[in-house]
């Protein structure tokens, strides 16, 4: 199991849902199964949450749980999986644009202004091949 960590400066929004239940997952998977991501609030381990990225993807909104979650100086490193192959590729796909935006970003403090295809080609060039593929 693989999780991609998510760039801090485009904040996920991690909701609680208090009324669904995560799908029981009898087999092991392989490959990317979600994201680490900052957060204020801390988590419990099986938790349901809702995430959504308004910055990326104003239309973005996935159902996952809580793998795990850590105490961390500026606040807490919380794990995220996603229960089907449907949700894994698009938070996958989500997170490749936020990856890129974030390469993009960094460019640009070091005097770089690449418009987002220049920093997704880049991108795709430089970690396209490392990023974790998803099999579930």
């Amino acid at each position: 199991m693989e999780f991609v960590t998510h760039p801090k400066e485009l904040p996920l929004e991690i909701t609680l849902i208090e009324d669904q239940s995560f799908p029981l997952l009898d087999e092991q998977r392989d490959g990317f199964v979600g994201v680490i991501s900052h957060s204020s609030c801390q988590f419990n381990s099986g938790q349901s949450v809702k995430i959504t990225l308004e910055e990326i993807d104003p239309n973005f909104c996935v159902s996952g749980r809580v793998a795990w979650c850590r105490k961390e100086s500026d606040g807490y490193h919380v794990a995220i999986e996603f229960p089907t192959k449907e949700e894994c590729y698009c938070v996958r796909m989500v997170e490749q644009l936020s990856q890129i935006e974030h390469y993009r970003r960094q460019a640009k403090s070091q005097g770089r202004r690449l418009n987002y295809n220049e920093a997704a080609s880049e991108w795709i060039q430089k970690f396209a091949a490392t990023f974790p593929s998803f099999s579930v």
